[in-house]
């Protein structure tokens, strides 16, 4: 299980794909007395394994704060 720790900024991005819509869960967790947000992505309508799960990534608290911090900066929230 990974759990993302530290998220930064970087202007290095090159998109090789055009985006695709895709649908997302989540789930709430305890480790340890430590609270997780697991959010899990499925394949878009395009993928061969329709449905197949995608990409998953796992949040803790201090994670959190740091993508709510730069959600609302980016979007002016």
């Amino acid at each position: 299980m990974a759990i993302i720790t530290k998220i930064k900024h970087t202007n290095d991005y090159k998109m090789n794909k055009s985006l695709t819509e895709c649908e997302a869960e989540y789930n709430d967790f305890y480790i340890d007395g430590k609270k997780y947000v697991r959010i899990q992505t499925f394949g878009s309508d395009e993928r061969q394994v329709k449905g197949k799960q995608s990409q998953v990534i796992h949040i803790d608290r201090n994670t959190a704060k740091q993508l709510v911090e730069l959600l609302k900066n980016f979007f002016n929230l």
